[in-house]
């Protein structure tokens, strides 16, 4: 009874966090810097507190972590490579607050609008470097009619659609850093420390710096 008491109010403390986001900005070469929290608002978690969940271990392409340092208010990654750079972060499974299931949720953040190849199970993929034109790909394939939201650099929220092929094209022309946000569910289960889950949700992120077109 303990034990499910335990659990139970473990999913209850990390419900709400799930309800952010993760996010990787980029100054030219310089750190990855990893937020967790909400972008719209400008609200990022601390170091201390609730940032402590966001680990950054997997970093992509493999290989480009050279090394890691938790700050106030971020992690920064300094990374031995001057392309587009990712993260995975997974997290225990929690219930879903609209249905009788558990969730995996596993965050996936993307900084850089560089290179033209998928680095995450799901990706936005430029398709040219530096190019405003997206493919929306789950574990390679396109995913189509899937919703996109977008902050552009003076954090307005637009939100588009990708159409039959998973293309979308997002309108850059304020100058400054875009970040892109999606969400795809796939009905795969498992257990993660003795928690079992229903289904997996990749939460994306994507920032970039948009040059003028």
């Amino acid at each position: 009874m303990r034990l499910f008491f335990s659990v139970f109010i473990m999913l209850m403390a990390t419900s709400q966090v799930y309800a952010h986001n993760v996010w990787l900005e980029r100054d030219g070469q310089g750190p990855v810097r990893v937020y967790f929290g909400h972008y719209d608002n400008g609200m990022v978690e601390k170091t201390g507190e609730r940032l402590d969940i966001i680990k950054a271990e997997t970093v992509l392409p493999s290989g480009a972590l050279v090394s890691r340092q938790r700050l106030q208010d971020h992690i920064a990654l300094t990374v031995g490579h001057a392309g587009d750079v990712a993260l995975e972060e997974a997290m225990l499974p929690r219930k879903s607050r609209t249905k009788q299931e558990i969730l995996r949720n596993i965050f996936m953040a993307r900084c850089g609008n560089g290179q033209t190849v998928a680095l995450l199970n799901l990706d936005l993929v430029p398709e040219a470097p530096d190019s405003n034109t997206f493919k929306l790909l789950l574990e390679g394939q396109p995913l189509p009619k899937t919703k996109i939201t977008v902050y552009d650099p003076e954090r307005t929220k637009q939100v588009y659609t990708t159409d039959d092929s998973g293309r979308v094209v997002i309108d850059t022309q304020v100058h400054g850093r875009y970040l892109l946000l999606t969400s795809s569910v796939l009905d795969r289960s498992g257990t993660v420390k003795d928690i079992p889950f229903d289904k997996t949700r990749y939460i994306l992120s994507l920032s970039f710096v948009a040059q003028n077109h």
